[in-house]
C-alpha cells in the first residue's frame, strides 16, 4: 500500500492563457508530456506513437507518448475510448495501462487513452500532449468502464482535496492532498457543488459591475468551475447587460453575437463582482476580461466573458479563475472560493 502524501505541480500558460501545461511524466523511463489539467473533463488522454495525423502530417508534434518504449506499458484488450468538448473538438483511440506520475505520486496501472483519431486543433498544438481530466465524478469514456483518474488519485491523497492558483500571463500552480490557506488574501467561501451533477458545479445568484450604474443583479445559475475552458460564460442577461455598458462593444457577425471591444478601453473596463451567500464578494477586474485582439482587426479585442445562451450552461473558466484562489474538496463534493493578491490588478 503507497502512502498517503502531497504535492505540488506547475502549469505554464500558453499564448493568451489560452490553456495552462504541467509537465506529467508516462511510462518507464519517464516521458515527459505536456498535459492540460482539466477539472471539466475526466479522460487522461495523450497524442502518441498510435496516433494519424491527417493535417499537421509531417509534424512538428507535441511530445507523444511511446508505450513501446516503456516496460511498464500493457495494451488493454478491446478497450476503446472517445470525448467530445464544449467546442466540439474530438478525440478517439485506444486504451493501455501504465505508471503516471503526477506532483510527486507515483501511480500504476493507470489507463492511459492513446489518441489515434483527433480534431485538427490538437494536431497543430505542439505545445500541448493531451488532457488531464479531474472533473468531480463524471466517469471516463472508456468502454468497457473502468475508473476516473480523479478517483485513483484521490486514494493517494494525504487529504481528499486539490487547489488551483492560476496566474494571468504568469507560472501558475496545481496543489494536491492539502489546502495552502495563506495563497488565499481574505477567507475561504465554501459552496456545496450540486449532487446530481458529475462536474464541479456551483450556484450562484448575486452579480454586479463597477459600471455607470453599479447594482447587484439577482439572477441564479448554475455554473462549472472549468480549468479547461479559457474563457467566462455567464448567463445571456448577465452577459448583455455587462457589455452594454461598454463603449464601442460590438457582436461579431462570423460567431453568432459573440462579443468584442475597443481594445484601448480594456483598462476601463468595470469590475465583475460575485456574492457569495456568507456577503462574501469575490472580484474579476476588469482588464481581466480581455482576451486579446483579434488576427484581423488588431483594434478590436475579443471578450474574455461571453454569453453561455448557446450553451448546456455556464462555465466559470480560466478569464475568471485567473483572479480568485480554487479549492476543490473531493471528499464533500463542495469547492472553496477566495479572492487572492494580484500582481497586476
Amino acid at each position: 500500500m503507497a502512502l498517503k502524501g502531497d504535492g505540488s505541480v506547475t502549469a505554464e500558460p500558453l499564448d493568451n492563457d489560452e490553456a495552462y501545461v504541467t509537465e506529467v511524466e508516462f511510462g518507464t523511463p519517464a516521458q515527459k508530456l505536456k498535459m492540460i489539467l482539466d477539472t471539466g473533463s475526466s479522460d487522461v488522454w495523450v497524442q502518441s506513437s498510435d496516433s494519424i495525423y491527417r493535417v499537421n502530417e509531417n509534424g512538428p508534434w507535441a511530445p507523444r507518448y511511446m508505450p513501446k518504449n516503456s516496460s511498464t506499458s500493457t495494451r488493454v484488450d478491446k478497450a476503446v475510448w472517445g470525448v467530445e468538448y464544449l467546442d466540439g473538438t474530438t478525440a478517439t483511440g485506444i486504451v493501455y495501462r501504465d505508471t503516471l506520475r503526477l506532483g510527486g505520486f507515483e501511480m500504476k496501472h493507470v489507463a492511459i487513452e492513446s489518441a489515434q483519431i483527433m480534431a485538427p486543433r490538437f494536431e497543430r498544438e505542439t505545445s500541448v500532449s493531451g488532457i488531464m481530466g479531474l472533473a468531480k465524478q463524471l466517469p471516463n469514456n472508456i468502454t468497457p468502464p473502468t475508473p476516473s483518474f480523479l478517483s485513483v488519485l484521490r486514494s493517494r491523497l494525504k487529504k481528499p482535496v486539490f487547489t488551483v492558483d492560476l496566474r494571468r500571463n504568469a507560472s501558475s500552480r496545481f496543489d494536491f492532498g492539502y489546502i495552502n490557506e495563506s495563497m488565499a488574501a481574505d477567507n475561504i467561501t465554501w459552496l456545496d457543488s450540486n449532487p446530481d451533477s458529475p462536474h464541479w458545479d456551483i450556484e450562484l445568484d448575486l452579480t454586479a459591475w463597477l459600471g455607470k450604474n453599479p447594482m447587484w443583479m439577482y439572477h441564479k445559475f448554475q455554473a462549472t468551475v472549468d480549468t479547461g475552458t479559457s474563457l467566462l460564460f455567464l448567463p445571456d442577461p448577465l452577459a448583455s447587460r455587462y457589455w452594454e455598458d461598454v463603449p464601442g462593444v460590438q457582436k461579431s457577425d462570423l460567431l453568432s453575437g459573440v462579443y468584442k471591444f475597443p481594445c484601448e478601453g480594456s483598462q476601463d473596463l468595470p469590475d465583475l463582482l460575485f456574492k457569495l451567500p456568507t456577503e462574501h464578494v469575490i472580484r474579476i477586474p476588469g482588464p481581466y476580461l480581455n482576451y486579446g485582439p483579434l488576427d484581423t482587426e488588431p483594434s478590436l479585442c475579443w471578450a474574455g466573458m461571453q454569453s453561455a445562451k448557446d450553451m448546456d450552461g455556464s462555465v466559470l473558466g480560466d478569464v475568471m479563475l485567473k483572479a480568485v484562489f480554487v479549492a476543490f474538496d473531493v471528499g464533500k463534493k463542495r469547492i472553496g472560493l477566495a479572492n487572492k493578491i494580484l500582481h497586476d490588478a
